[in-house]
């Protein structure tokens, strides 16, 4: 059993995926503000099996750990709460501030222009995905679709920058979205909401934005990953039938994380495994 547990295969594609598709059947007839738990809670077993949940000493990996299960809550709030036109102006501050906690340690070892291109950039970057991100949260196909094709680019493309453990946490986050998409693959549409988006998308992007700082993921390959977004505002037509709209819409998503893996394996090689 240690030795199940213990495998990566396991911990970052079959426990989030099962954990995640149990959780979204049982959760789904309760409506789309709980069913939208289900990625996060695939999430969290890959979580506390690969860290136990340990957040002191406070390093990179655990200070993003930390700041998504604070993210769950402001998530959950923005669905129970109405705040709608305040949502946005709340979410890029809330973004911003965790993206300079976390990469706060680098600033002591930079200035001039490398230490303003960090601490301007690299909230930016966590901002817009999460502000953009979380306006498709009535959007199920296109919500589930975001988070996966980020999800993947982030986690491939931390595997091969040599962050293995950042690799593996959203590697995490695309299996138990896979299993969301298994769902809408069958006609069954399981909305996300602002619950799965802010936490899940939050952890990618700090996820992405740390690997640049503490390893050696291409600064580049985030703005890639930055283009996904948008092309889930690419048009496509109802009348297709469900399964090849999913497909197509996956697709779509995965183009930029897809250029963001290879140009990293141009520059960083191999992965260390």
């Amino acid at each position: 059993m240690d030795q199940l547990f213990n495998d990566p295969l396991f911990q970052s594609a079959f426990l989030p995926f099962v954990v995640s598709l149990i959780v979204a059947l049982i959760l789904r007839p309760h409506g789309w503000v709980w069913a939208g738990l289900s990625a996060v809670a695939g999430f969290a077993a890959t979580a506390y099996v690969l860290t136990g949940f340990e957040l002191f000493p406070l390093r990179s990996d655990r200070k993003i750990l930390l700041l998504g299960g604070i993210a769950v809550g402001l998530g959950l709030l923005l669905d129970l709460l109405p705040w709608r036109r305040a949502a946005p102006g709340l979410l890029f501050v809330a973004a911003v501030a965790a993206a300079l906690w976390l990469v706060w340690p680098r600033f002591r070892f930079m200035d001039g222009w490398q230490l303003w291109a960090l601490a301007i950039a690299g909230p930016a970057y966590v901002a817009w995905l999460v502000v953009s991100c979380e306006a498709l949260r009535d959007k199920a196909l296109q919500a589930d679709s975001v988070v996966f094709a980020l999800s993947l680019g982030t986690g491939l493309s931390a595997l091969l920058g040599a962050t293995a453990l950042y690799g593996q946490l959203a590697s995490a986050i695309a299996a138990a979205v896979g299993a969301r998409l298994l769902l809408q693959f069958l006609n069954k549409p399981v909305a996300a909401g602002s619950v799965m988006l802010v936490p899940l998308v939050a952890v990618n992007a700090l996820l992405g934005l740390g690997a640049v700082v503490y390893a050696k993921l291409p600064w580049y390959s985030l703005l890639l990953l930055a283009l996904i977004p948008l092309l889930m505002r690419v048009p496509l037509s109802a009348a297709m039938p469900r399964w090849l709209l999913t497909m197509v819409t996956v697709l779509i998503a995965c183009v930029p994380a897809a250029l963001a893996i290879f140009l990293t394996w141009r520059e960083a090689g191999a992965p260390p495994i």
